[in-house]
């Protein structure tokens, strides 16, 4: 039998490199001279072995030449602890560390739900709001954030970045508040109610005109929720069920940045019917410049979708297109 050679110092490298995340092999290759990475490039263009014996060998290599402590005197300790810290929160990666029973810390208010969290904050003090913030994990911290308005978000925000400690005696004090409020809402059982979803759901079962009738009338007193509504009756999706020559007549009401646009992120089926509505040619354009377009921000794609729903619907009010499934008829 053939004894299988151990790869060679080169080979190695690779191996320990081709091992890391992308961000680790970044600094990595920042303190390289030019001919390693080049020669690092060419190695992997050719045949190597990189099952796990060859990988373990490739450590052991490291390991056994490494002239200096990989890892310095309390280093090992200090990472852990800002690990835990970015990861739990200041005070309940404190209490795990230090063995402490930690029954009744913010813990607890991460398993509430956010919006009720923020709703409670928000009459707060936006410095008490900042220094509770700060004893929760960022992940969880940022959600609750989010059902703040923009301006105690920039409070918040900023009072935070200027903190550099807070009194232990105050963060119990404060957590103790939370609670309070928290089980005072819990011991109200209240029945959750998707009233944006349900008054959707009926709207769509209406005649066309009186659901017009209906969202102009809010539009004028509240547009964003006119908005809100409309958005929850109708999604670029739904454009599917646009019926016959209909996705026609739609499309030569919307320019082709935003038709673009809107299906980057569109289902396999909405851009076949999309490309089918079109002539070939204009369909391999659309393609084409599909595949081109770069990296663009979800925020503008979905402007791009919303805005053409709006003109499916002003389409469909005006008698124009028809949309099966809407309007409380059944189609013939």
């Amino acid at each position: 039998m053939a004894t299988v050679r151990p790869p060679d110092k080169a080979t190695q490298a690779l191996l320990l490199i081709l091992s890391l995340e992308e961000e680790a092999v970044a600094r990595v290759l920042k303190h390289m001279e030019p001919e390693d990475i080049r020669l690092l490039h060419e190695l992997a263009k050719g045949e190597f072995s990189a099952d796990s014996k060859s990988l373990i060998t490739a450590y052991q290599s490291f390991l056994s030449d490494a002239r200096q402590p990989l890892i310095g005197p309390d280093e090992g300790r200090k990472y852990i602890e800002r690990l835990a810290q970015k990861s739990l929160g200041r005070e309940e990666s404190k209490n795990i560390l230090e063995g402490k029973d930690h029954t009744g810390s913010f813990t607890d208010i991460e398993r509430r739900n956010p919006q009720a969290v923020a709703e409670i904050l928000s009459e707060e003090n936006p410095q008490v709001v900042a220094a509770i913030l700060t004893e929760l994990s960022p992940a969880y911290a940022s959600t609750v954030i989010g059902h703040f308005d923009q301006t105690l978000q920039n409070q918040v925000i900023t009072r935070i970045s200027r903190m550099n400690e807070i009194p232990g005696s105050t963060v119990h004090a404060l957590l103790r508040a939370v609670e309070e409020q928290l089980s005072e809402l819990e011991a109200d059982d209240a029945k959750s109610v998707d009233g944006m979803g349900r008054a959707a759901l009926i709207l769509q079962r209406l005649p066309i005109a009186d659901t017009e009738e209906v969202l102009t009338t809010m539009g004028e007193e509240d547009p964003a929720m006119a908005h809100k509504l409309r958005r929850a009756m109708f999604c670029f999706e739904d454009l599917e069920n646009v019926q016959g020559r209909g996705m026609q007549v739609l499309i030569k009401e919307v320019s082709n940045d935003q038709l673009l646009l809107a299906l980057k992120t569109a289902s396999d089926e909405l851009k076949d019917k999309i490309l089918a509505s079109v002539s070939k040619r204009a369909a391999e354009i659309i393609l084409d410049d599909l595949v081109a377009m770069g990296p663009v921000r979800l925020s503008e794609v979905e402007q791009s979708q919303q805005e053409i729903v709006d003109t499916a619907l002003r389409l469909e009010a005006e008698g124009k297109i028809v949309i099966a499934g809407r309007g409380g008829e059944e189609l013939v």
